[in-house]
């Protein structure tokens, strides 16, 4: 939405600008004397001789009038966009453009973050959060600006200010499944249980009477069932929401793991469910060494350890954020996972599908680096105290499984 009206506003302001200059205003006046004789001719106010010597004479002052000046104008017409696009680059926050789809473990965790890569990109978010909502405050009918206050601040984990913002879509459009399942997430993540219930749970069914397929909302409604002791609502929505994935490889495989626990909640044979999680997790697999064969879709898995002398100061609240960022540029992560911090050396997989922001994905950044930072405060910015590992740059087609060794500890 921000980029369309950017680009009618670009276009406006071309048309403002270029229109007056492709004008030739004696070339007006002149073609009007020409008019003007046709019809003083037609009236029988000038003889034939006449019309014929003074039409000579005016298409010959036109002829040789000046032409607008289309160099300039052309210039103009690529230089304005431009200028524009780059100094947004340079003062914006295109990252306030967009927010992380954090969604919710079967036991209240949000899984992603907003910005584990670096402190660089922080203060940019938190100057465009103030400002928008600085602008909210004078525009308070904005349905899109309060959306994406919302999930800013929930990628952000600032749980609280995400479910007053996204109550306020909600005023504006309450019939709306993506307002209601959005509301309903921000309101169990700000609760101190992390549970789907209550109000919550009746914006999901509500979202789901709208519509039956909406993929996050039967997500949410299968980890609000776990929360409850309903393995069986749980399958059931989760296996509905298989279907829908079922050209996704990695996220089945996902899904599918989830499955076997409620399966194994529900009582029902481990058999079937462990069968079906090892041929999904094949096919996944297969799949994506597929897209890594074509250079379609890079994937990267990454082998994690903590130094020994480490190990012993990760407690059961810590958190293990894995990213990937561009080795140059921007450091807002290209894929990121955000996981429990425990059970070394384990095995993270990066890819496309873990992108937090269009437009950035493993797929647009040909040299990257990879990163694993053990979170001490639960947050995604990095803080004191916090322990990490950071590649070497390599490219995002980089097929040998990459092995980081935390041991840094961040000052």
């Amino acid at each position: 939405m921000f980029w369309t009206f950017a680009v009618l506003f670009c276009l406006a302001a071309l048309a403002f600008l270029l229109l007056p200059l492709m004008r030739d205003p004696q070339r007006s006046r002149q073609q009007a004397q020409l008019r003007a004789l046709d019809r003083a001719r037609e009236a029988g106010a000038l003889d034939d001789s006449t019309w014929e010597t003074r039409r000579a004479e005016l298409s010959r002052a036109t002829a040789g009038a000046t032409r607008p000046p289309f160099v300039l104008i052309g210039l103009l017409a690529l230089a304005l966009p431009f200028t524009a696009a780059a100094l947004y680059a340079k003062l914006g926050a295109p990252a306030a453009l967009h927010s992380a789809a954090m969604s919710m473990t079967a036991d209240g965790r949000p899984t992603e973050a907003a910005d584990a890569a670096g402190n660089g990109a922080a203060p940019n978010m938190e100057q465009a959060i103030a400002g928008l909502a600085e602008r909210l405050r004078e525009a308070p009918d904005d349905l899109d600006g309060w959306l994406l206050l919302g999930r800013a601040y929930r990628a952000t984990e600032r749980f609280p200010q995400a479910a007053e913002a996204l109550g306020q879509a909600y005023r504006l459009s309450p019939e709306d499944p993506d307002v209601l399942v959005e509301y309903a997430e921000a309101q169990a993540l700000s609760s101190s249980t992390r549970r789907i219930e209550g109000q919550p749970l009746e914006l999901l069914d509500k979202a789901l009477s709208l519509q039956p397929e909406h993929q996050r909302g039967l997500w949410l409604r299968g980890v609000a069932a776990m929360q409850a002791g309903e393995p069986g609502v749980a399958l059931t929505r989760w296996q509905k929401l298989r279907k829908l994935l079922a050209s996704d490889a990695a996220a089945v495989a996902s899904l599918d793991e989830q499955i076997a626990g409620a399966r194994r909640a529900a009582g029902l044979p481990d058999s079937h469910g462990t069968e079906e999680l090892a041929s999904t997790e094949d096919d996944a697999d297969s799949a994506a060494d597929d897209a890594a064969a074509t250079g379609s879709a890079p994937r990267l898995t990454v082998l994690i350890d903590v130094d020994d002398a480490l190990k012993s100061q990760v407690g059961p609240s810590d958190v293990l954020f894995v990213f990937a960022r561009a080795a140059e540029g921007p450091r807002m992560p290209l894929a990121i996972q955000r996981l429990p911090a425990g059970g070394f050396p384990r095995t993270v997989v990066l890819d496309d599908s873990q992108s937090m922001m269009q437009g950035m994905s493993l797929s647009t950044q040909p040299r990257i680096v990879v990163g694993a930072r053990i979170s001490k405060s639960g947050q995604a910015i990095p803080q004191s105290g916090d322990f990490e590992a950071i590649s070497e740059p390599m490219d995002n087609t980089h097929s040998e499984s990459i092995h980081l060794t935390i041991s840094h500890v961040v000052p």
